[in-house]
């Protein structure tokens, strides 16, 4: 197989597709476009979300999740062949980066969604979290992705884990992370009023609404009546789950901090900084830092493209892919032979 390979990264939020044999390259990934799709009044699905349209507006993925395969068929077909240049007939192969915790059902519709609907000559899915990985040049790593509308923490060894507009455009302008539980306090207690202007021309003044955004990551209970740990402590959880003393200690020695909520200002420093308050000194917890090699702007919001785009190289030469005669021969089980 010697054709170029698309890679396509689904979450909640963002669709992100671009070319592996491009990478590395900031112009990579080329493709970010919302996820979302707009219906007509007939239940037809559109091409993708137009703030200007009066139809309704869809989000076929929850929590990583492909809620209505319809309207995800739409959105991949807009993002593959319109945004990204397929040309009917000749679709080549495709790398998926999978969300965390996919389930076996899932991944069958989407081979056969991929065969049979999108006639592409090769396939290959991997989890996010071991592409994030990828990404920062490890196959050892405990990951923390922060993602529009969820929160995945997932330790992996060796390769392999172990087990609307406007309101988003503001979120994104003001949100920030305070140093600590106590300037968080103080923040609120006396806030200093910001401006901010939004792409249509909008102005709003937060005072300290940005954050509190952040801070939920850190104070879920207290702020959003969420029974559970905070992201530090989820992450040190994950780590401790593993029995082998020396295993936990590479988590710690490798923690990456990906997904959009990663580039919230502050927040690499303050959640490295509750997790080692947490963990022995000796754990020696660590942020590891993007190799110098990969473009600044995609590491780590995009990480797990970045290593779809890795991967995909490496699976294409040793001939890793799914093809149509795996397919034809087992279905769309097929997947769970070849990407484990």
């Amino acid at each position: 197989m010697t054709e170029s390979v698309a890679v396509l990264d689904y979450g909640s939020r963002w669709l992100k597709a671009g070319w592996a044999y491009n990478f590395p390259t900031d112009e990579e990934p080329r493709i970010m476009t919302p996820s979302a799709v707009y219906v007509d009044q007939d239940g037809t699905a559109g091409k993708t979300a137009e703030p200007s349209s009066a139809s309704e507006l869809h989000h076929p993925i929850r929590a990583g999740k492909i809620t209505n395969w319809d309207e995800f068929e739409s959105l991949a077909h807009y993002t593959l062949y319109e945004l990204l240049g397929w040309e009917l007939g000749n679709e080549g192969s495709i790398m998926l980066c999978e969300p965390l915790l996919t389930g076996r059902p899932d991944r069958e519709t989407m081979t056969q969604l991929m065969f049979e609907v999108f006639n592409v000559t090769g396939l290959f899915c991997q989890d996010q979290a071991v592409l994030s990985l990828f990404a920062f040049g490890r196959t050892n790593g405990l990951v923390v992705d922060i993602g529009h509308d969820k929160v995945d923490v997932a330790t992996v060894t060796e390769g392999l884990q172990l087990s609307e507009e406007s309101a988003e455009a503001l979120k994104e302008l003001c949100i920030r992370c305070a140093d600590s539980e106590a300037a968080f306090n103080s923040a609120i207690t006396s806030p200093s009023p910001e401006t901010f202007t939004l792409p249509d021309g909008q102005a709003f003044t937060v005072h300290s609404e940005g954050l509190r955004l952040a801070e939920a990551l850190f104070q879920p209970t207290a702020l959003l009546g969420v029974l559970g740990p905070n992201i530090a402590e989820a992450a040190v959880d994950s780590a401790a789950c593993l029995l082998e003393p020396l295993l936990r200690k590479l988590m710690y020695e490798n923690i990456i901090l990906v997904g959009g909520g990663s580039v919230i200002p502050g927040i690499s420093a303050r959640f490295i900084s509750e997790v080692r308050a947490l963990v022995p000194m000796s754990a020696n917890a660590v942020l590891c830092p993007a190799p110098e090699y990969m473009p600044s702007p995609s590491v780590p919001r995009d990480a797990a493209w970045v290593g779809g785009a890795v991967l995909a190289k490496v699976a294409q030469i040793q001939n890793h892919f799914i093809v149509k005669a795996d397919y034809e021969e087992a279905g769309p089980g097929a997947v769970h032979r070849r990407c484990t």
